[in-house]
């Protein structure tokens, strides 16, 4: 799976030679230097609804990253900032303090999240979560341009390694994922509807609703309580993300005959049960096919949940494609299909309605 790579390369050394940040929790005169190197591997940009889905530029742009290390007992060593010069540079040299070769550290990135403080323990970082889906969504023309949340798009990933022996190189990779889904809905009318019925049906907007208004920033084990999603950890448990309440309606964009809408709402963990997040599709039939007279016109609705893989949520960082075939004029009867993939080869979801 095609994903944004963070390869973290550390070479023991003395401390003694690297610059000090004001934002590292500890220094010491020994312990090793990380050097930490940004790939984006990610292909060029594609089109609406492509079926490649390659990220868009807004998509995988890198504004700000923090990285945090963790020791065995889950104790913060570093959290460290990265200047604008060393995201640029996709490079930067920065000291672990204390490692030992043979030691097992954890290391935890966040690109483009909210600024976080307090963070003494691993168990602190875990949860956290971002609240902010509303700011990652907007009109059709906004959100296929650029992106809406000011920062970006918020990407975690992490990773345990243990240090080389000395003289050795200690490598370390962290896949970056983003922590919302994208969801391309196209709908038309197909060859059943256009021989049973004399009009044509206008699509006026697309609602994503009962999708999560919270995410944790990182995925842990889970158990599930009611609305809410929680996770286990050693001072209790935490909640995973928040009840499914988030909903956002936009204006569809008619192309050459279809309705298309994009929308982003927070992923899940592989091992959650499908959350069901309801798509519905609000429009105008016009009985002779021209809507510029009203008098025989009829509003018209049709809902579909928006499956996960084989029964499980929809996980961050994936690309739905979905495609409403519209057979007539109510929401009855609808067939859906998904083919797995990630953000660089998408679900497809194929849904026919009004059959």
């Amino acid at each position: 799976m095609k994903k944004m790579i963070l390869a973290a390369t550390a070479a023991l050394a003395m401390l003694a030679s690297c610059n000090k940040h004001t934002d590292e929790i500890a220094d010491s005169a020994t312990g090793s230097v990380v050097k930490i190197t940004l790939t984006d591997k990610t292909p060029e940009t594609r089109a609406f609804f492509d079926q490649t889905a390659a990220a868009e530029s807004w998509e995988k742009k890198i504004g700000t990253l923090t990285l945090f290390v963790f020791d065995g007992n889950g104790d913060a060593v570093l959290q460290r900032k990265f200047t604008a010069a060393e995201i640029s540079g996709q490079t930067a040299t920065i000291p672990v303090p204390d490692a030992a070769p043979g030691q097992t550290y954890r290391f935890y990135a966040i690109a483009n999240g909210s600024a976080l403080s307090g963070i003494g323990t691993l168990d602190d970082l875990r949860s956290q979560a971002e609240s902010e889906i509303a700011d990652y969504n907007g009109t059709f023309d906004e959100v296929t341009t650029k992106a809406k949340r000011s920062a970006g798009f918020t990407m975690t990933g992490s990773a345990t390694q243990a240090i080389a022996a000395a003289g050795q190189t200690t490598t370390v990779q962290i896949a970056l994922e983003r922590l919302v889904s994208k969801v391309a809905v196209q709908a038309t009318t197909d060859s059943k509807f256009a021989a049973t019925y004399p009009g044509r049906v206008r699509i006026a907007s697309a609602t994503v609703s009962r999708a999560a208004s919270s995410v944790s920033y990182f995925d842990v084990g889970t158990s599930h309580s009611g609305g809410t999603q929680n996770r286990e950890h050693s001072g209790g448990t935490m909640p995973l993300f928040a009840a499914q309440t988030f909903s956002h309606t936009q204006a569809a964009k008619e192309q050459s005959g279809k309705y298309a809408n994009l929308f982003y709402i927070y992923g899940n963990e592989d091992n959650m049960a499908a959350e069901s997040v309801l798509l519905t599709l609000e429009g105008i039939y016009d009985h002779d096919g021209d809507f510029g007279t009203t008098d025989d016109q009829m509003p018209v609705s049709y809902e579909s949940e928006l499956a996960g893989d084989s029964g499980k949520a929809i996980n961050r960082n994936t690309y739905r494609r979905v495609t409403v075939n519209i057979s007539g004029l109510t929401g009855a009867d609808v067939a859906v299909t998904i083919t797995p993939a990630d953000w660089e080869g998408p679900f497809n979801q194929d849904v026919n309605i009004g059959m």
